[in-house]
Formats: structure tokens, sequence, C-alpha cells
């Protein structure tokens, strides 16, 4: 009886240690010891020289298992005291300032908890005198949603094309130090101020989805009086940038003085030019006449 207590004890002060300490070693020390009181129980209670005989040579397989798990255990517990292990907890000596006064806890500063940054309110544009005839709402249109798609859709080169779309002088618009959020305002308030503002959206869809060039008129049928954007997008799809500046030397004009880096703003500066000037019935002539043919 004294026996079994003692066995049961082992088992249960390594189930502790696995519960305090939760390693691999500590639990491979509690499935070894409890192996064998289990194995020593059994051949304990039955008859040990038939049972050693039913297991034959399982029972050295058990045996040499239990003895690799004790082994596994013990070098596990006493492989952290070896000299010159690198888990070994080395101690360290204290500061000669620590061990000449007692430490003195200062209290931990309380945690600075920054507020979450806030939510921007959806901006909206100035509000127009109570007198003002909105013509957006008249043609249909609302004013917030279409300064809205303008504003989260355009890039400064969209918004300078629907500048000259809208027939809207830049340098009447523009100011020093202004935001895009303020040319949008007063290019929409310049196209609603010249009676444009029933084309503002469809200017704003054209430049979002250029049309392709079977959609646009031929040639013979554009005039003085089409559409800006209509003659700026002939050019854009029918004629290269080398098409262009051909065009351009052809009509005396120099391409180099042109602003602009890319086709679009080349082609919208030259359009500008010949429409101050009143010459762009010149370029319609030029053409269908003596121009570069069309890609």
């Amino acid at each position: 009886m004294i026996l079994v207590i003692l066995k049961l004890l082992v088992v249960l002060i390594f189930l502790i240690m696995f519960i305090r300490r939760p390693s691999v070693v500590w639990g491979i020390g509690l499935l070894t010891v409890t192996t064998a009181v289990l194995l020593d129980t059994l051949l304990g209670t039955f008859n040990r020289d038939e049972l050693l005989a039913e297991m034959g040579f399982f029972f050295y397989v058990i045996s040499g298992v239990i003895l690799a798990g004790a082994a596994a255990w013990f070098w596990g517990i006493v492989r952290p005291w070896l000299p010159g292990d690198a888990s070994a907890p080395t101690p360290q000596p204290a500061p000669a300032a620590a061990r000449a006064a007692p430490a003195v806890l200062s209290p931990m500063p309380p945690a600075r908890t920054e507020a979450p940054p806030p939510i921007p309110e959806p901006k909206l544009p100035p509000p127009l005198p109570a007198d003002h005839v909105d013509y957006y709402a008249e043609s249909g249109y609302d004013r917030q949603m279409l300064y809205e798609e303008i504003r989260q859709r355009f890039s400064r080169a969209d918004l300078s094309d629907l500048m000259f779309d809208l027939d809207v002088n830049e340098l009447d618009v523009t100011t020093v130090g202004q935001t895009m959020d303020e040319l949008i305002v007063r290019v929409m308030d310049a196209a609603d101020r010249d009676g444009h503002a029933s084309t503002v959206a469809l200017a704003v869809e054209r430049i979002l989805t250029p049309p392709p060039a079977e959609y646009l008129p031929r040639l013979e049928k554009l005039a003085v009086d089409s559409p800006r954007t209509v003659i700026r997008h002939y050019l854009l799809a029918n004629y290269t940038v080398e098409e262009l500046q051909r065009l351009a030397d052809h009509m005396g004009i120099d391409w180099e003085q042109l602003e602009g880096s890319d086709k679009r703003a080349k082609t919208r500066a030259l359009l500008l030019y010949l429409y101050r000037r009143d010459r762009l019935a010149e370029l319609l002539n030029a053409l269908r006449t003596g121009g570069p043919t069309p890609s």
C-alpha cells in the first residue's frame, strides 16, 4: 500500500511541475513516470511471468522508451546548469551606482493616448447668393454631384481640358496658391455664369471616356462653330504628335513655343492659339487641303 502511495506521489509531483512550468522536458518526464507506474502496476497485479510471456518483445520496447524518456528528462533538467551552456543563466554584476545607493522607483508617466484622426467632412462648393438662378438645376443636373465627380476623378490636365471645352479663360479662374477644390468651384461658377451649365456634364463625361474616332464627325462636317470639344477630340483621335507638329509648321506656328509636354497639352495649346487669333477656319482648310493625312 505504501509503495502505491509513493508511486502516485511521484506522478503527482511531475504533474504539478508540468502545470507550473509547461515545457517539453516536464511533459516527457510526466509521460515517462506515468507509463512506468502503469507498467509496474500491471506487472504487480497480474501474474508477472505470464504477462511477460504474452508481451514478449513489446515489453523491451516499452522499457527502452521509458529509459529514453527518463534520460531525456534528466538531460533537459541538468543541461542549463552545465558549464559552457549558452542557455545557462549567467549572473550579471550589479552596477556600482546600484550597489552604492538603493534604487528609487520613479512613477511611470501616464501612457499617451492619441486621439484618432478626425474623419474629413465632404467638401462643398461655397453657397451662392439667394437670388442666384441655379442653371445646373434648371438643366436637370445636380451641381454638388458634378463637383464631387470632378474632384474625385479629374487630374489637373483633365481640368485644363474642361476649361478649354467650356471656353473658360484659365487666367480668369486661377489665382496664386489656389487649391484644386477652389479651382473646380471657380470653373463651375464661370460655366454657370457664361450659360454653359447644361454642357458641363457632357464635357466631363467626354473627358473621362473620350469618344473613339468612328463616333466623331467626319472632317467635311466640321465647321468653325462646331463644339470646341469635338474639334479637340477629332485631332486627338486622328492625328499623331508628329502630324500635328507638321500641321503647325504648315500654318507657320512655332510648335516648340506651344505650352505642354504631351499630346493632350500640345493639342489644347494649338487650338487655344488658333481660337484667340480667329484662325480656326484656316486650320480646317489646312486639314482638308494641304495638311497632313490623318493616321
